[in-house]
């Protein structure tokens, strides 16, 4: 996180986390995102993501409204 906080869950099986800045957090291959979003309802949030992969793989798919 570069600014702001942000709430996140994937589907590992643990709670939302709010990460704040100067925090970083890591996402498992294949893994979904459950909740993503703006932890403040008045402050921006700003985050740099980093992807490691190798080529042509493929980083996202469309979600699934639960």
């Amino acid at each position: 996180m570069s600014e702001g906080e942000t709430r996140s869950q994937i589907s590992d099986g643990q709670p939302a986390k709010v990460y704040k800045a100067g925090e970083f957090f890591y996402e498992p291959p294949g893994s979904s995102h459950l909740v993503s979003e703006n932890a403040s309802a008045t402050k921006p949030a700003k985050l740099l993501a980093v992807f490691v992969a190798p080529d042509q793989a493929v980083l996202s798919a469309p979600g699934t409204t639960i």
